[in-house]
């Protein structure tokens, strides 16, 4: 190959600032392109470095952009240079190619791609290359299988599955010819090795609902062992030829295995070891060598692990235990370390331990680089080898000698810290404790092997739990019953009847019940009582509790699971157990927080029967419990006891009358922290003026002003200018009490306050005009009520002509003046004559002028998009170096942020509201940005955010989704007034509505074009059309359209493949949460403008919580059918698989967590329901005050071109709501009944009894059974409760139902 940069060619270079014509645009030369990328020639991997250095220096040569000329010279010099540029050079070039030429090149690309030889850092320019051709919209003309098996081959996996996916699509759709099953494997594959093993369950699932054949090995891919080792059962007895009887075998090793079921795989091995063929003895070796390891039988695993040499170790390509087997290479000389341990040759174990990290060092570099997830099995093999070399040492160590027994101490030590940091995965758990027993056996290290057991009986490994404890027991309980006397370690025996329990069979867990009894005899016996560690492996910060304690707790939760009708007696014993458990560990808060539970349950089962005297001492039992609780979990976060401290606040409010009650309350103030109340602040100031609460608890708040001002300013005063009388004085009260000691930070407070709230209504003239014109057109045009028209109209023409008469007003109401004053002075004159006259001409005319000033004022209100605070607000302006915290900064345990100084000049967004922008600067330098709004009553917005927070909270917790980052997106929201508030701004987030908008008009796609193919199927009022004529009506816009909007736009906003599929999976999981707890919430008016996606995160982010408990589900017009938005463009942007795969298995995960706590979320949703200044909104026909919808852009008169998609408001004064409720008559009655009603609802939803009723009928209905919901042969699972899979699934199909979507508002975008 000629250099493309000879000196001959320099010229072009030396010339270039002498070119006659500065515009000169330089020529692409074909031929020269064409010659450097030939690649015919190239066949070693030397030819293809060679091809990659020289056809990069050309592109850069033959770049019509003088930038990338420059750097070819820069390029000669450093390759690095052309390898990094290679991609823009060919794009630039691409671009003025001759068609024949981009074939020529085409196919010599296709040759690199085919190349055997060529390296994987040239591939991997070359699959950039054609990603970034996908990314603009032009794709490469290259087959997507090839450039899938090559980026699969050369582990470039995100990228492979990228066009496995667009291959399996085009397989379905009939445009491709390929193999589906193929493609089903790889897909499997690929998504195991990128660690998305959610995704490739969906997969399957998928393939196997629209594919009509599956094989084992998906289900073995899958990890589903036990469907795999069935499957491969059946296969085995089926195998008409030795051949296939081979395969099944070597599939039931592979399952046994992975099982851990250690003694039938030892005799499977056994069985075929001698007649098997040497590269079947290969493949059998290491699981022979690990069962025969597990069984103890050392001769036969060093016979299995002989036939593992140097050069078999490289060829072998499967994995016994992917965990914990690290990879292939490394299994011989592990397992010699290990056979050379047990005998004795230590040195000779040391050798074969370093060879074995030798081994592992190339393939671990490359792993790490790609990610830890994926290098993990690997990570797990290098601390087997670490454990070994301290098993050696241990050895080694002189036999009584007091420094190597403190040695051997401190390695004990280590192995139990260290194990505590890896995954709760049993294979890890199983690999890291086997090399351990080499020794130390497992009686000698129990609690770790407790934990293990628990483990395994957590993760539905039942047998391998089982096995683990007989061998901590030393024998087997089913079959010596008569050995049961407790000289066995009882910790042991607590956990083998908690595993009994587990099965879930009545006979087994009444047995393990009376075993408990006895051993709970058997330990009160005892005086010293010993104290265990927790054996549940979620972090419980629990301290050591003596075991006493823990054997009482379970048996009293055991009797109460056993006796649910909770009958006089099963109550005694219950009760009995608890107290004792509280009594042996005082300090332990799981106990306390059981003992209130039960106490709270029981005082419900006697106040429903009418025992009120007996309910109340189980009240004052239940507040104790939980005052115990919160005092012992005081260094714990807020929300870890949040439930505590709601389900303590709804007692007490319940039944505050009782003087027991306050007696028991003043009694818990004392006994907690000020802190603890912090969180709940807005459930404490909404019962402020209550009867029976007023004083207690204006003595807390002033106890928490005292202590904590900051954090009642902004709630205080929100309740200040409530439109109760009492509710304004007692919060005055309390404001008065603070301003004793923090004067300067309540004035502070008030002027903030009232100035915001100023801002956030119509400020400007424009503005005020505009809402009052609107009301008054409603007045005048709706109703013809001219009395109300005028009444709105006349203070605004009073300040007109004040202002008009003042000489220091603003440029902003001098321009408005200048505008309007003529014409609206003339439309007041013609109001005056019409009161003097009563001629309805004189209105006419008056209202002539309105409608004119009116359609300018909304021409030009767009336009005045910024707003100066030193116009608006100059006293905000002033404002600098406050002692008041920023708002929705305030933390008890964190440095103090107060205002420094607030932005001059605030952001107005054109929406019907026009909320502001506001930028405040912090004391700490930060800035924090908020979005202001009036109009809107955002209490329940922060109630929400509460909820959001203790679900994140038991997310964390949960062993399925804490490694997931399921975490919901909060954001602080402030209240300043029941009508106007700030809500903490969420940066770099876009709503679906706007990037779809984007996306469309990029791509000259009309917004409109689903309203367009409705108009054109069904011309009539789409909203008069019955049920069926809206299904085909929908199903008509959905064949017509792609509806890949969101799926493009998530691949577009991804610089490549891998941050696409981080995007993607981020996207799905985040939707799949916030599904699942807004259906638990009743969220409803889910359209594309209340939905954000992160720009970088790919996360969804809701906002606008205004429609809570299913009212959207019972209003009158429009009501919502749906669970949750799950439309199809939210679908399509999920994977190939749909809902089936990451979407199915986070909503399982997340209802399972929900259903798991339902007594804390239950306790959190009662707070909510029965908040005096929320559950007005339970009342659909109140609820719509605050919810007015935009008609329908069908029956709009705008022109198909300027239709915008209809999005609902809210928002409404609280006086208004109070009169609407006051005409119910007796509100409070009527409201407790709905939250009654509400909070039954939210049971049924976290019992899977929400299909037993009729779904999503009017909460303040009596619910009736529906079977038509159900599905052949659900009435009886129904009865007894829904299982998670099944509920989730049903939820799922209600979502997706063209029947549901159907019969939702246009503007709801059903058909996105």
């Amino acid at each position: 190959m000629s250099d493309p940069l000879s000196d001959s060619e320099n010229a072009l270079y030396e010339d270039a600032s002498d070119a006659p014509n500065e515009h000169w645009v330089h020529q692409v030369n074909d031929g020269h392109l064409l010659s450097a990328g030939e690649a015919s020639q190239c066949s070693t991997n030397e030819d293809w470095a060679e091809w990659m250095r020289h056809f990069s220096i050309e592109l850069l040569k033959q770049s019509p952009f003088p930038a990338l000329q420059t750097c070819a010279r820069l390029a000669r010099l450093q390759p690095l240079v052309g390898k990094e540029l290679f991609t823009a050079g060919f794009w630039s070039c691409w671009l003025h190619l001759s068609e024949s030429s981009q074939e020529h090149l085409i196919q010599n690309l296709e040759m690199a791609f085919s190349a055997p030889n060529i390296s994987a850092e040239i591939l991997a320019a070359l699959l950039n290359l054609a990603e970034f051709f996908e990314h603009y919209g032009k794709p490469l003309p290259i087959d997507i299988r090839l450039l899938g098996s090559r980026a699969q081959k050369f582990r470039a996996f995100a990228k492979a599955l990228h066009y496995k996916e667009m291959e399996f699509e085009s397989a379905l759709s009939k445009k491709m010819d390929a193999n589906s099953v193929a493609v089903v494997e790889d897909l499997i594959h690929i998504n195991h090795q990128l660690d998305q093993h959610e995704a490739a369950v969906g997969i399957l699932t998928f393939a196997q609902q629209h594919l009509d054949f599956q094989l084992e090995s998906w289900y073995e891919k899958l990890q589903r062992w036990d469907d795999a080792l069935q499957a491969y059962n059946l296969r085995a007895s089926e195998a008409s030829s030795p051949h296939l009887v081979l395969n099944a075998t070597l599939g039931q090793m592979r399952c046994l295995a992975a099982l851990a079921r250690w003694e039938e795989l030892n005799n499977l091995c056994k069985e075929y070891w001698t007649p098997a063929e040497p590269a079947v003895r290969l493949e059998m070796a290491p699981m022979a060598a690990t069962a025969a390891w597990n069984m103890g039988q050392w001769d036969q695993m060093a016979e299995y692990v002989s036939r593992l040499d140097d050069s078999d170790d490289t060829r072998l390509g499967c994995l016994v235990n992917s965990a914990a087997s690290g990879d292939g290479s490394s299994n011989g000389t592990f397992f010699r370390a290990v056979i050379s341990v047990r005998r004795g040759k230590y040195d000779e174990a040391r050798e074969y331990v370093e060879r074995a990290r030798k081994c592992l060092a190339t393939e671990l570099a490359a792993l790490v680089l790609e990610s830890y997830d994926r290098a993990y099995s690997h990570m797990i093999r290098v601390q087997q080898l670490l454990e070994l070399e301290e098993v050696i040492e241990y050895c080694t160590l002189p036999v009584g000698n007091s420094v190597a027994e403190g040695r051997r101490a401190l390695i004990r030590n280590m192995w139990t810290e260290r194990i505590k940091g890896v995954k709760r995965n049993v294979e890890v758990w199983q690999g890291l404790l086997a090399v351990r027993t080499l020794v130390l056996p497992p009686t000698e290290d129990m609690d770790t092997w407790l934990k293990f057991s628990s483990l395994c009986r957590k993760n539905g490994r039942i047998s391998q739990a089982r096995s683990t404890l007989i061998k901590l027991l030393q024998f087997d309980p089913e079959t010596c019953r008569d050995n049961l006397g407790f000289q066995v370690p009882p910790q042991v025996m607590l956990e083998y009847l908690e595993l009994q329990w587990s099965l879930g069979e009545d006979l087994k867990q009444k047995d393990a019940f009376l075993k408990l009894q006895s051993l709970a005899v058997e330990l009160s016996s005892v005086r010293n009582v010993q104290t265990v560690s927790p054996t549940n492996l979620t972090g419980d910060k629990s301290p050591s509790v003596p075991l006493l304690a823990r054997v009482y707790l379970k048996l009293g939760t055991w009797k109460w699971r056993l006796s649910p009708g909770l009958d006089d007696e099963s109550i005694e014993e219950s009760l009995r157990a608890f107290k004792s458990a509280t009594q042996c560990a005082s300090e332990w808060a799981e106990a306390w927080h059981t003992w209130a539970l039960f106490n709270t349950a029981v005082s419900s089962h006697y106040t429903l029967r009418d025992y009120l005297d007996v309910a109340a001492q189980y009240v004052v039992a239940a507040l104790t419990g939980y005052f115990q609780t919160i005092a012992c979990a005081a260094n714990a976060k807020v929300d870890d006891c949040l439930q505590d401290i709601l389900r303590l606040l709804t007692l007490w409010f319940n039944h505050g009358a009782s003087v027991d009650v306050q007696m028991a309350m003043e009694k818990g103030f004392a006994l907690v922290n000020i802190t603890t109340w912090l969180g709940v602040l807005p459930q404490v100031i909404a019962r402020i003026h209550s009867n029976y609460h007023a004083v207690l608890i204006r003595s807390l708040l002033v106890r928490i002003g005292q202590s904590h001002p900051q954090a009642l300013m902004y709630p205080l005063l929100v309740a200040c200018k409530a439109a109760s009388k009492l509710r304004r004085a007692a919060a005055q009260e309390v404001v008065d009490k603070v301003r004793q000691h923090s004067g300067v930070l309540v004035d502070q407070a008030q002027l903030v306050s009232e100035e915001l709230v100023r801002v956030a209504l119509p400020v400007l003239w424009y503005e005020k005009w505009n809402e009052a014109l609107e009301e008054a057109r409603k007045q005048f045009i709706g109703e013809y009520n001219i009395e109300a028209m005028l009444k709105v109209l006349e203070p605004l023409h009073e300040s007109l002509m004040e202002g008009a008469e003042k000489s220091n007003i603003t440029i902003y109401e001098r321009a408005f003046i200048k505008a309007y004053y003529v014409e609206l002075m003339e439309a007041y004159d013609c109001c005056m004559r019409y009161k003097r006259t009563g001629k309805d001409a004189e209105i006419r005319k008056a209202w002539d002028h309105y409608k004119c000033v009116y359609m300018c004022i909304k021409e030009q209100l767009p336009s005045l998009t910024n707003l100066d605070l030193q116009f608006v607000s100059p006293k905000l302006l002033e404002c600098c170096n406050l002692e008041l915290a920023v708002p929705g900064t305030y933390r008890a345990d964190a440095p103090l942020v107060t205002i420094a100084s607030f932005s001059p000049k605030l952001l107005v967004f054109t929406s019907k509201q026009r909320p502001r922008q506001l930028t405040i600067h912090g004391s700490n330098g930060e800035e924090y940005t908020f979005l202001l709004k009036g109009h809107e009553d955002l209490r329940q917005d922060e109630r929400v955010m509460q909820l959001f927070g203790l679900v994140n909270t038991l997310m964390e917790n949960s062993s399925k989704t804490c490694e997931r980052d399921l975490r919901i997106q909060r954001y602080s929201v402030i209240p300043l007034d029941p009508n106007s508030g700030l809500i903490g701004w969420v940066p770099n987030c876009d709503t679906l509505h706007q990037l779809i908008h984007k996306h469309r008009n990029s791509r000259e796609i009309p917004l409109d074009q689903e309203f367009k193919y409705l108009e054109s199927f069904a011309p009539e009022n789409y909203n008069l059309l019955p049920l069926l004529a809206k299904v085909e009506a929908l199903e008509h816009v959905l064949q017509k359209t792609e509806g890949d909007d969101l799926k493009k736009i998530l691949w577009l906003k991804s610089r490549n493949s891998e941050v696409w599929l981080e995007m993607r999976t981020n996207f799905t999981r985040s939707l799949a949460v916030m599904s699942m707890v807004g259906y638990l919430l009743g969220l409803g008016d889910r359209h594309p403008g209340n939905i954000m996606l992160h720009r970088y995160s790919g996360k969804i982010v809701h906002i606008d919580f205004g429609d809570c408990f299913e009212v959207s589900m019972n209003r009158e017009e429009f009501p919502e059918k749906v669970p949750f938005r799950l439309t199809r463009m939210l679908v399509k942007a999920m994977e190939i698989s749909g809902v089936e795969g990451n979407f199915h298995s986070t909503c399982e995960n997340v209802m399972e967590v929900l259903r798991t706590n339902k007594d804390s979320v239950m306790a959190m949703m009662e707070a909510f329901v029965h908040d005096p200044l929320i559950n007005w909104r339970l009342f659909p026909k109140l609820s719509m005050l605050a919810s007015a919808h935009v008609p329908s852009i069908m029956n709009s008169e705008e022109s198909s071109q300027s239709r915008e998609l209809a999005q609902p408001q809210r928002g409404a004064r609280e006086r208004e709501l109070l009169q609407a409720i006051d005409q119910l008559g007796n509100a409070n009655e009527v409201l407790n009944k709905q939250a009654v009603a509400v909070m039954a609802r939210m049971k049924d939803k976290l019992t899977g009894r929400d299909f037993s009723n009729s779904s999503f009928s009017s909460i303040s209905k009596q619910h009736t059974l529906n079977h038509c919901n159900l599905t052949s042969g659900d009435s009886h699972e129904v009865d007894h409760g829904l299982s998670v899979k099944h509920q989730v699934r049903k939820l799922i199909a209600q979502a997706t139902s063209h029947e549901n979507l159907c019969q939702n508002y246009l503007g709801w975008c059903p058909f996105w």
